[in-house]
């Protein structure tokens, strides 16, 4: 018997899918809609525990920027003298928004919304209405580099620091948490499976 090994090039759609869509320009909002599936399947989504590991993740994110950009800038410069190579503009880079920091204010934000027991109707409302304030306020600017950086948390304000701004891409954990909800309780998944068109085109027609 032969035992062949996976080969990605056995179906050229669903690589192209998973490896052109999904895995690149799509890869953050699909890490974003299975994070919000993920807490419906979790054993600890009590309200208090998402806020917690919420705020454990974000410090998390601050270390990570540490040893990103200050550690890598410090040895680069005192040892060969090249402090730019990994610029911190002045310190700034500390709080640099990414992925790991949307990633707990998510968690801390659907702690609340889960501590008032709000019903998936109201949940995508306060969703969408973030994304479309977080949409004409992004690249505010406050006037001073502090406040660019709080804001840059949330709304992705002035200076470039806001890859993942938390009213913009909250939409996509809310979207995850209430399919979630509607897969875990289907009966039958294959038919739940079916409706995939309809999801894909009110996603497209929205964020159009």
């Amino acid at each position: 018997m032969v035992v062949k090994g996976f080969n990605n090039s056995l179906s050229y759609d669903y690589n192209f899918v998973f490896g052109n869509v999904l895995g690149r320009p799509c890869a953050a909002p699909v890490f974003m809609f299975c994070m919000g599936v993920g807490i419906v399947y979790s054993r600890h989504s009590q309200w208090n525990t998402m806020m917690r590991r919420g705020v454990i993740l974000y410090l998390l994110c601050l270390l990570v920027n540490v040893f990103e950009f200050f550690i890598p800038n410090f040895i680069c410069g005192a040892l060969l003298g090249r402090w730019c190579v990994f610029p911190t503009d002045d310190g700034l880079l500390l709080f640099c928004v990414d992925i790991f920091a949307f990633a707990g204010l998510a968690f801390v934000l659907m702690g609340v919304l889960n501590k008032f027991k709000l019903s998936n109707k109201w949940m995508i409302v306060i969703a969408v209405v973030m994304s479309l304030i977080g949409t004409f306020t992004r690249g505010f600017d406050f006037g001073l580099p502090i406040s660019n950086l709080f804001f840059a948390d949330f709304i992705g304000s002035a200076g470039g620091f806001g890859a993942f701004p938390l009213f913009i891409w909250f939409i996509f954990p809310v979207a995850g948490f209430v399919w979630g909800q509607y897969f875990i309780r289907a009966k039958d998944k294959k038919k739940f499976f079916k409706f995939w068109p309809i999801y894909i085109i009110v996603a497209f027609v929205y964020f159009m």
